[in-house]
């Protein structure tokens, strides 16, 4: 029998959105100033704002990805070994392995997020899906803007990092419905989520760009709140 959860209150638009809020401030300081009537939610300038999450969401996941000629996520752009800042960019090594991690990380958490479309038993998981899907497809135009700007590349698709999950289990957890597959996605997101917050605080401690900094302030905070709602979900399941 299906179980409902919904007492738990939904506070993931608020989470998730800190994200997206910080964009003023990272576009601000990496791309060029925001516009100031749509300051708060607005993608890069480079990027057309989407149609719709799903259809960002979707077309984020199929984008190729393809690995720089350096996979360890060394920069190739400027910086030397010391991992100094670039003079022209004010970037460093640490700034353009942030970015090219976070995105095939968020690629994950997207691919995730839509298999909670389908597969979840509780309103709850496809509700709090649906945000984790917005604020990464969000994030990852910022991080393809700066990549862009960079000359650098994400690094491959399922490239091991930091929370992330195999082939094998992403395969496993598209075999689940209902109320296992809603255990195991709040499980596997609670790792996927801490994994990020690793690779945002390595971000923080060595990066050198303002923008990316920023971004990996605000992406510790939103997703340490994250894993906060989502263990509280998993104790409601125990």
């Amino acid at each position: 029998m299906t179980t409902t959860i919904r007492r738990l209150p939904v506070v993931t638009a608020r989470v998730t959105g800190a994200l997206t809020g910080v964009l003023a401030t990272v576009l601000l300081a990496g791309c060029g100033t925001p516009d100031p009537a749509n300051q708060a939610a607005s993608p890069s300038p480079a990027v057309p704002a989407a149609a719709s999450p799903a259809a960002t969401s979707e077309a984020a996941t199929e984008a190729p990805l393809t690995a720089g000629p350096d996979e360890t996520g060394a920069d190739e752009t400027g910086a030397d070994e010391t991992g100094a800042a670039d003079q022209s960019g004010g970037r460093n090594a640490a700034d353009v392995t942030f970015a090219r991690q976070m995105i095939p990380h968020h690629l994950q958490a997207l691919e995730m997020a839509r298999l909670a479309e389908t597969r979840a038993g509780d309103p709850w998981v496809r509700e709090f899906a649906a945000k984790v899907a917005t604020a990464r497809d969000t994030d990852m135009r910022t991080f393809r803007d700066w990549l862009d700007m960079w000359g650098a590349e994400p690094l491959p698709r399922d490239h091991a990092m930091p929370g992330t999950q195999t082939r094998a289990e992403i395969e496993a957890l598209a075999k689940l419905n209902g109320p296992q597959f809603d255990r195991k996605y709040v499980t596997l997101m609670i790792e996927h989520d801490n994994g990020a917050i690793k690779l945002a605080r390595a971000e923080q401690a060595e990066g050198a760009f303002e923008g990316a900094k920023a971004l990996a302030v605000a992406t510790t905070t939103a997703l340490g709140a994250e894993v906060k709602e989502l263990k509280k979900y998993r104790a409601l399941l125990d």
